[in-house]
């Protein structure tokens, strides 16, 4: 980046949360619901998004830290996407999906109202897997009857994050029809579960 003569930000990630909150922002980490989600199959809960309502720290691979505002789900959208009478489009998968490391918009949904001038949600999570996926349509995408879903399907890794959430029995009952947690009227259950995740382990990064 220096020969290049590109400015770049060379604070870690929890730098960066500590200098947001130092200046009045509630901040938080991006977090993998599979990391948080490695539980025994006692637990009643499996959070598939985000903390909602934040700024959210995601990551820098251009120079500058990505960073967004969570919805009211905790996913990477405007929240009003989710006042729209009809969504036109429904997009889940991975990092990729999420909009990792690029800038606000210029993530695919961003890219899709741009081009369309449609409602686009964005149920994208970086880690997220095939099961994870289905898991995220059954609970946050179907009351919403969008017109088209866009599965974005990684090769590299998405069979490998396959062979690990099969071990997770929670997300092996969404291949059961009709199956769900109601995780969309559990938010504030699901922020204080990924908050009490959080804490400790990035502080210690």
């Amino acid at each position: 980046a220096k020969i290049a003569g590109v400015e770049y930000d060379t604070r870690t990630g929890y730098q960066v949360l500590q200098d947001l909150k130092s200046s009045g922002v509630n901040a938080v980490p991006a977090v993998s619901p599979p990391d948080t989600n490695a539980t025994p199959s006692s637990e009643s809960l499996l959070p598939l998004a985000g903390v909602s309502n934040k700024t959210t720290v995601l990551c820098n691979e251009s120079g500058k830290y990505a960073i967004f505002q969570s919805d009211r789900y905790g996913f990477n959208n405007p929240d009003a996407e989710w006042d729209s009478p009809q969504t036109e489009w429904v997009l889940t998968g991975d990092s990729f999906t999420q909009g990792s490391c690029v800038q606000l918009g210029e993530d695919i949904a961003g890219q899709l109202r741009l081009i369309t001038g449609k409602n686009v949600l964005n149920l994208g999570i970086g880690g997220n897997g095939p099961l994870s996926e289905i898991g995220v349509l059954k609970e946050y995408a179907a009351f919403r009857k969008p017109k088209k879903v866009a599965w974005i399907y990684f090769e590299a890794n998405d069979m490998f994050d396959l062979t690990r959430e099969i071990s997770v029995p929670l997300l092996v009952n969404y291949l059961r029809s009709g199956f769900s947690q109601n995780l969309i009227h559990r938010q504030v259950e699901i922020d204080s579960y990924i908050n009490k995740y959080i804490i400790n382990p990035y502080i210690e990064a």
